[in-house]
């Protein structure tokens, strides 16, 4: 009798110990083969979280903002205003206490004013008190448009997009954080100016913020801005950098020897590198001056590599630039082209004395 109830209890442990192996073997089976499709390999490691960050195309596909700034900020808005600008909040001075330079704070005031055009955000600053990006930006270029900004989806993407540059060697040269209505509200200058060709890339990530709040009241030809543009030192140079950054290379680099060149009213003689970037709802432009003078030359020497202009299109060149010069506004330089893909003209306008930023008009049937 004692033998046999021995018996059954081995063979008991046998069958308890025989259950936990093969359980053992399914949970095991398990989460391999949720880490073969992906899944996580327990409750605390997420694929987020394990993924190497990546460059989203689509957040840049479309810029949010314009940060300008100036020297005289009532002088520079009141000139904008009579060229068409007239969906403008003069904010008065905004105070920016979380402000973080190159990671030390740097709490700033500063006079805002803010326009929309379209769906591109305006805002123009002078520096008061504090800001070191923008003071240092004024005293080394003089005005003009130093950031462009980008709005991400969510603060994962925000965070994500830092990552990644980071990765790349790209730190954040100016941080700014606020309570908003519907949440934290967060902004990331990212230090690519130097190598970039004077171009900040921003990061924005706000709540509040609606792409739908389209700027209505505007006076054409300044309803919307259809391309940007930049003069550099060196275009291949520029699109190297951006490649190596993840983007897609340019278009095309173009030696551009235009047709019936004006120059400040004389015949103009001037050629340029064209660096075009068309991944966006807006054209990118880098002009590597080659020969002058004209007026690339004159930003150059004013300015340095930087953001030099703001392209609009117009249905009648010659009635454009008559309503232009009336308000203010005269031809600094013109030009034309006849390819096979199509003719037209371009026409800047005499701005950049208010605010270091060129008009562009744009005539293109096509």
């Amino acid at each position: 009798m004692k033998r046999a109830h021995s018996s059954k209890l081995v063979l008991g442990w046998m069958a308890i110990v025989s259950m936990a192996l093969i359980a053992g073997k399914h949970e095991l089976s398990g989460r391999t083969g949720r880490a073969a499709r992906g899944g996580p390999l327990d409750a605390g490691v997420t694929p987020d979280e394990t993924a190497a960050p990546v460059l989203d195309p689509a957040i840049y596909h479309h810029v949010t903002q314009l940060i300008w700034v100036v020297s005289d900020i009532e002088r520079v808005v009141d000139y904008w205003q009579r060229l068409g600008i007239h969906n403008i909040h003069r904010e008065g001075v905004v105070s920016f206490p979380s402000l973080i330079y190159r990671g030390k704070p740097d709490r700033a005031r500063a006079k805002q004013v803010t326009a929309e055009v379209g769906e591109l955000e305006i805002k123009w600053i002078q520096p008061v008190h504090g800001g070191k990006f923008w003071r240092d930006g004024l005293r080394q270029h003089g005005d003009g448009i130093r950031v462009l900004g980008y709005a991400v989806r969510s603060s994962q993407e925000f965070d994500d997009q830092i990552k990644y540059f980071s990765s790349k060697g790209v730190g954040v040269v100016v941080q700014d954080s606020w309570q908003g209505k519907t949440g934290r509200s967060r902004v990331a200058y990212l230090d690519t100016a130097a190598q970039g060709g004077g171009h900040t890339v921003a990061l924005i990530d706000d709540p509040d913020r609606s792409r739908a709040a389209v700027g209505v009241g505007n006076e054409y030809p300044v309803t919307q801005f259809t391309h940007f543009a930049w003069v550099v030192n060196d275009v291949r140079k520029v699109d190297t950098y951006y490649t190596g950054l993840g983007f897609k290379p340019l278009s095309s680099i173009d030696h551009n020897v235009s047709l019936e060149r004006v120059y400040r009213g004389q015949p103009g003689r001037y050629e340029m590198w064209l660096g075009w970037d068309r991944t966006g709802d807006a054209p990118f432009e880098w002009v590597q001056q080659i020969t002058g003078p004209d007026v690339y030359v004159e930003y150059g020497n004013k300015h340095g590599e930087g953001f030099h202009h703001l392209g609009v299109n117009v249905t009648d060149m010659d009635e454009a630039i008559k309503q232009m010069t009336a308000r203010g506004a005269p031809p600094s330089q013109s030009a034309a082209w006849n390819t096979p893909k199509g003719k037209g003209r371009a026409v800047y306008l005499d701005t950049e004395p208010c605010g270091g930023v060129t008009l562009e008009l744009i005539y293109n049937p096509h």
